[in-house]
């Protein structure tokens, strides 16, 4: 019986086995779940909307935690028409 001395691997079955192995790798490295919520207020020469937004994380280099922020957006018009807007994110 010949014995082969030659022995590789399908190319197919390596790319597969890579390509499993960095999926496994990058969904390992970091993950969340986020929540979020809205309003809004408008009126004559103002709008402001607010967005809630709850975090869970998880990721190798700050382990697991959670994280809320709000953040406004205000935009304004004035007496000659222009528009001004600000944002203030605040996170805890």
């Amino acid at each position: 019986m010949p014995w082969r001395t030659n022995r590789s691997l399908d190319p197919r079955l390596i790319s597969t086995f890579v390509g499993i192995g960095l999926a496994v790798g990058l969904a390992g490295c970091s993950t969340s779940a986020d929540v979020a919520y809205g309003s809004f207020q408008a009126g004559p020469g103002y709008q402001t909307s607010r967005m809630y937004e709850s975090r869970v994380y998880g990721d190798t280099q700050r382990g697991i935690g959670a994280e809320n922020c709000r953040t406004v957006t205000r935009q304004a018009t004035d007496a000659f028409g222009q528009l001004s807007s600000s944002e203030e994110t605040v996170c805890d």
